[in-house]
């Protein structure tokens, strides 16, 4: 009850709102809501993922959500299709149409909060395919390092029998000449996620370049990519933010 307040009262007159994070308080250690940008609207899916929605880049800035080995376990198989978010449009938020130009031969539907991890039911499914968990993501970058650093992440889950906050995000070198492409859709320079284990109170970061030979820069501390991105993602203390020990986490 204490970590809900707490999270109620960093939110404050967002967490009143029924897209709000009020009922996603379980992605946040310690109630520790990561910065948004100006501008930013805040949903919950499902209860599972709360989405800091960036309005003015039409992407969303970040995902978080926290995992079990339970969950993990219990994947629901098969791809869904993409669906309009419902929440964005109760806010008259402009949002990447289904079929927008933006998701071409080049760029891929990136989702931040990935469908693998979350397929626990049908619903946590079916909740990473709105267009609020999507942002432009070239095709192999998509598909190659930041696939295996999904499938890293999720491995690690199943294989060391815990839980982990995870939030991933996407960066850019410029938010006022950050590069557009159809329906005014921005193109994110970089994606990003952080990975916090509450028990050791270690933590870790990776990002990668979102272009073609994009590569995935690994373990690097979450200081490092709270710095990319421009502000606070993680609570410093219970996460160790500023240290990271590979050791502690998996080779690639």
């Amino acid at each position: 009850m204490m970590r809900f307040a707490a999270v109620l009262a960093m939110l404050g007159v967002a967490a009143t709102a029924s897209v709000g994070f009020t009922n996603c308080s379980a992605s946040f250690l310690d109630g520790f809501v990561p910065h948004q940008p100006t501008g930013a609207v805040q949903i919950c899916k499902d209860g599972a993922i709360a989405i800091s929605y960036d309005v003015p880049m039409i992407d969303p800035a970040w995902s978080a959500y926290y995992i079990t080995p339970a969950e993990a376990n219990k994947e629901i198989s098969g791809r869904l299709d993409f669906y309009a978010d419902p929440d964005l449009k109760t806010l008259g938020v402009t949002q990447a149409a289904v079929n927008s130009d933006a998701f071409n031969t080049s760029w891929n539907r990136g989702h931040l909060a990935p469908s693998h991890i979350l397929s626990y039911t049908q619903d946590t499914k079916k909740a990473t395919y709105t267009m609020a968990n999507i942002a432009p993501q070239y095709g192999t970058f998509n598909q190659q390092p930041w696939n295996q650093l999904e499938t890293k992440v999720f491995d690690w889950i199943v294989a060391k029998s815990k839980a982990l906050y995870i939030v991933t995000g996407v960066a850019y070198k410029s938010r006022s000449s950050a590069r557009r492409t159809f329906d005014n859709i921005a193109v994110p320079d970089y994606y990003w996620k952080v990975i916090c284990d509450p028990t050791t109170e270690q933590s870790a970061g990776f990002y990668g370049s979102n272009n073609e030979g994009g590569t995935v820069k690994t373990f690097s501390t979450v200081q490092d990519v709270e710095t990319l991105y421009g502000g606070s993602i993680l609570n410093q203390i219970s996460c160790n933010t500023g240290n990271v020990s590979p050791s502690n986490w998996w080779t690639f």
